[in-house]
């Protein structure tokens, strides 16, 4: 990640601090980093970049700070755009159009699926049973193996090249190009993101943001039961809630209290409360159930005691009866349940 891709993550008003931003992509999924990508709208990075090395934003950061670009906080960690820098954050960077449904699809593996799939479908074709398929897991493999020998046929060429067409018409024409000069195929190896960044003088991020746009949709697509490669990436949705918070919510949804579902589950009653964060903020706030938790009472509590915009809200600074009787637990879900509705208090 270069320094301009960056920029784009950070906000003219709102200081943000790397390290969330790097656990993001590193998908580190504490509670902490979770809500403060909800903060900064940034959870669509959840997972994008598993192998970046820990400290590597602070060479771009640098290189804007450098620049004039960026000013820094309370912290060297937290950083926001000067003037200078929201005027050219705001020059032509791609925002990819399917980045808010990101976390609900392993894309990891539904790039890996799909790529591995028009490859093979492209060879089958023109009838080559020589070439060498593109390096995946032996999952992926499996997985487009299988797939492969219950959809081929003499119409699955146009069939896939008709669908694959119809999701990149939905998209900026610039990125219909880039995920199409990515596919490797017959008599065609695909180019790479570097040649491509090359070519579009774009940076490598921006190109394989613009990948995964462009397989985001065709995923969506697929959902559709005609879709030739539907079978092949219904298995790759997921929630974005772990599985053991989803069993923890199921078990609140029958009527247990907190320390009853630790109990039943043989978990923490600390693990039970970071289950439900992770819940409240990664699912629509009408799957998750406020109002059973946050009760009429603790939301007129926290109304009252609380000003000002979220980001300046803090526990310590509650009355301390406050404090005694609502733990840091029910400050951080009330303050989720606002987000999520857009309130900002005066």
């Amino acid at each position: 990640m270069e320094a301009a891709d960056l920029l784009v993550l950070l906000d003219a008003q709102q200081f943000r601090r790397l390290r969330v931003i790097e656990n993001l992509l590193r998908e580190r999924k504490t509670v902490s980093t979770l809500y403060w990508g909800q903060r900064y709208r940034l959870l669509y990075l959840l997972g994008l970049a598993k192998k970046m090395p820990r400290g590597a934003l602070d060479l771009p950061a640098q290189t804007l700070r450098q620049q004039g670009l960026i000013v820094t906080g309370e912290t060297p960690d937290q950083v926001r755009m000067t003037p200078k820098g929201e005027q050219q954050a705001t020059q032509a960077y791609y925002q990819p159009q399917t980045r808010d449904t990101w976390t609900r699809l392993d894309l990891m593996a539904a790039r890996q699926r799909i790529l591995l799939a028009v490859q093979v479908t492209s060879q089958y074709a023109h009838k080559t049973k020589r070439y060498y398929p593109l390096a995946t897991d032996l999952a992926t493999r499996q997985a487009v193996r299988r797939w492969f020998h219950q959809a081929k046929g003499q119409s699955l060429p146009e069939r896939l090249f008709v669908s694959l067409k119809t999701a990149l018409e939905q998209l900026p024409e610039m990125v219909a190009e880039v995920v199409t000069a990515l596919f490797t195929g017959y008599q065609q190896p695909g180019q790479t993101v570097d040649q491509l960044a090359r070519k579009y003088q774009r940076t490598p991020w921006e190109i394989y943001l613009m990948q995964l746009d462009g397989l985001m949709q065709i995923a969506q697509d697929a959902q559709n039961q005609n879709h030739p490669l539907r079978s092949l990436l219904q298995p790759t949705w997921q929630s974005p809630v772990s599985r053991s918070a989803q069993q923890t919510l199921a078990a609140m949804g029958r009527g247990r209290s907190l320390e009853q579902i630790a109990t039943a589950r043989r978990i923490k009653p600390s693990t039970v409360r970071e289950h439900l964060l992770e819940a409240a903020i990664l699912m629509p706030v009408t799957a998750f159930p406020y109002d059973w938790i946050l009760t009429p009472e603790i939301q007129h509590a926290f109304a009252t005691a609380l000003a000002g915009p979220i980001d300046s809200w803090q526990y310590s600074a509650l009355p301390q009866a406050l404090q005694e009787r609502y733990a840091f637990f029910y400050f951080r879900l009330y303050a989720i349940w606002c987000d999520k509705r857009g309130v900002e208090r005066a």
